[in-house]
């Protein structure tokens, strides 16, 4: 009986996503608090936070599907910020890149790019969903009345029987 509860237990269970191995994010590799201080790991903490912070500014404007990369200027590189995802409503790339500019700061990014895809048109607000609940509807009432009927012919055969 146990045995039979561990088996579907483990057959219901939810599968696992398979194990990535291979290249790892910035965000996998220097987001842990508990590594040793480095600059390198600083540098990343602080790209990984500026760039949050962009996410959220946009998200809060209304933007989806959100890439933001930043990279810190260095000794030769100016620094830049990239943002790709599916922009806010009615703001163009140029906008957009504006605020990225002033939420980073001159001395954090160089040069700011963004590339926003257009976005799906909205469904209509119709009922769409109305369909296929009234044929199932009209399916659960088709096999009630038959499971009905069929109850009721068999006890008044068993009454004619008895």
């Amino acid at each position: 009986m146990f045995l039979g509860t561990d088996l579907m237990a483990g057959a219901c269970d939810r599968p696992r996503a398979p194990e990535v191995r291979g290249v790892r994010g910035k965000r996998e590799l220097f987001g842990d608090p508990a590594l040793v201080p480095t600059r390198a790991g600083e540098r990343a903490r602080d790209e990984l936070a500026l760039a949050d912070a962009v996410v959220a500014a946009l998200r809060g404007l209304g933007a989806e599907a959100l890439a933001v990369e930043v990279r810190l200027p260095d000794a030769g590189d100016p620094g830049a910020v990239v943002v790709t995802g599916l922009g806010p409503p009615g703001w163009d790339e140029a906008a957009a890149a504006s605020l990225v500019g002033e939420l980073c700061g001159p001395w954090s990014a160089g040069v700011v790019r963004v590339a926003w895809r257009a976005a799906a048109p909205a469904a209509p607000p119709g009922r769409a969903g109305d369909l296929p609940l009234f044929c199932a509807l009209v399916g659960l009432g088709a096999a009630a009345g038959v499971t009905i009927d069929r109850l009721l012919r068999r006890r008044a055969r068993s009454a004619l029987r008895g």
